[in-house]
């Protein structure tokens, strides 16, 4: 490792950060509107707790020595946190409101993958760039891009019930295919076995092709619910 710092290696660095956060971003999104409205800002400030909490343990632990151990580790927790991920945005669709376990389960969600993304980012990385310097600001970037597309999507989330389902199909989807294709990586890389990797292309098709279905279906049960809901109050009045 280096102290060098190659602009065009911290250019790919950075875009390559910003686009393995899109579809993390589709994941800790919906497992944030997994609880009442009031715990989604819980799930944020969890997000960003464990994003800075793995960016330092990253960059210190890149700076004191080797990092063999590190992606391993924050593999796991990105797993963990992808399965969680994905049952709260299945409890988005099975609970109308959301409870305090459901958001707990996405709270949860959001703290283990803040924490695993700047290390699991890290074998990709590698593979441009041998620079702290560049490492270190492209998991910032992936930090700040995680944030900012995060909160767009909740808060579109917020002002259209419709697209809740969207976002939460869109996370599923995101988050099973991100979990596998680490997995995936995992075995190919640590145990050595000659399995398929899942690109990060296909993930990101595969969840904006949930989001437009989920969010179509969201508004047509929206559209229903509401005329179910008209009829019952004309026949009580």
């Amino acid at each position: 490792m280096t102290y060098d710092l190659v602009p065009a290696e911290l250019l790919a660095s950075a875009l390559t950060a910003v686009l393995l956060a899109v579809p993390l971003s589709f994941a800790l999104a919906g497992a944030a509107i997994a609880g009442p409205r009031r715990a989604w800002n819980g799930a944020g400030l969890a997000m960003g707790l464990g994003l800075l909490v793995g960016v330092l343990v990253m960059v210190l632990r890149m700076a004191t020595g080797p990092s063999g151990a590190l992606p391993v580790v924050s593999g796991a927790l990105i797993v963990l946190g992808l399965l969680a991920a994905a049952v709260a945005g299945v409890l988005v669709f099975v609970l109308e409101d959301g409870t305090t376990w459901s958001a707990a389960i996405g709270i949860g969600s959001c703290l283990l993958i803040g924490l695993g993304a700047p290390g699991d980012a890290l074998p990709e990385l590698l593979g441009l760039t041998s620079s702290i310097l560049a490492i270190g600001a492209a998991v910032v970037f992936e930090g700040v891009a995680l944030a900012a597309i995060v909160g767009f999507l909740v808060a579109a989330a917020g002002r259209v019930r419709g697209l809740q389902f969207g976002v939460a199909a869109a996370g599923i989807v995101a988050a099973l295919l991100t979990a596998g294709r680490t997995v995936l990586h995992a075995l190919h890389v640590v145990a050595g076995l000659d399995v398929p990797e899942l690109s990060l292309l296909t993930t990101l098709i595969a969840a904006l092709v949930a989001l437009g279905i989920g969010s179509v279906i969201g508004e047509l049960v929206q559209m229903r619910t509401s005329r179910r809901r008209s009829a019952n109050a004309l026949e009580v009045s």
